[in-house]
């Protein structure tokens, strides 16, 4: 649709993770470990630790695709879950695997998937991409930052915190149209270390390593997210 796409008519990488979101929310449901449920049941609740994704080809509006997810068998304190958009059954134009975790609805602090109701199944081994996730460190200055956003009520989530959709907008929204339109994304990855509530003023830092962009996103000092994008 349309208004998935940015201004040259290419699926967003924003649009991109909101359709996984959904994607993963119909597929929990369906082994029943969707946010209802596991909140409920569990007392417990699912959050994106990491997400990777790798941009083969371009999706742009009007195309005909086929959406992909499915989760790996869990670990001690973390699950993945893979996702794909592909044009035809065998070419994948999008390949993205996300690293979640349980929290605690009442801590906030990680548990171990046994403690939850996690599905018996024969999981499937293969992955669309392998979690081998960046290394990042704060080694940003006020002379990369960029913008200030508040976070509002429309940022938050079921989760109540800043759904994790809206940093890959945040980190997008460094760049002008112009900047935008002349890129073409071979890899985006994000890694939050930490929530935002309503009412957070959250700062985006952004500096370029070589082909790289790298990204923080502060408050009161302290790294929120980080985040790669390679171009």
């Amino acid at each position: 649709m349309s208004s998935y796409c940015d201004s040259v008519n290419r699926l967003s990488p924003f649009m991109m993770q909101t359709l996984f979101e959904e994607l993963a929310d119909a597929n929990a449901t369906a082994l029943g470990i969707d946010q209802p449920t596991l909140g409920e049941r569990d007392n417990a609740f699912w959050v994106v630790r990491r997400i990777k994704f790798e941009f083969k080809s371009v999706v742009k509006d009007h195309d005909d695709v086929i959406l992909k997810t499915w989760p790996s068998g869990p670990e001690v304190l973390k699950c993945f879950r893979s996702y794909q958009i592909l044009k035809s059954p065998t070419e994948p134009a999008v390949n993205s695997i996300a690293e979640w975790v349980i929290l605690d609805k009442d801590t906030r602090r990680p548990r171990k998937t046994d403690s939850v109701h996690y599905p018996d199944i024969q999981f499937i081994t293969e992955k669309a991409l392998e979690p081998n996730f960046k290394r990042f460190k704060d080694e940003f200055s006020e002379d990369d930052f960029v913008y200030e956003k508040t976070i509002r009520a429309c940022d938050i989530d079921i989760s109540h915190h800043t759904n994790n959709t809206k940093y890959c907008m945040m980190i997008l929204d460094s760049f002008s149209v112009k900047e935008l339109e002349a890129m073409t994304l071979k890899e985006l990855e994000i890694h939050y270390e930490a929530e935002s509530l309503e009412g957070d003023v959250l700062r985006i830092y952004r500096k370029k390593v070589d082909d790289e962009w790298l990204f923080a996103i502060k408050r009161d000092g302290r790294v929120v997210t980080y985040a790669y994008i390679k171009n």
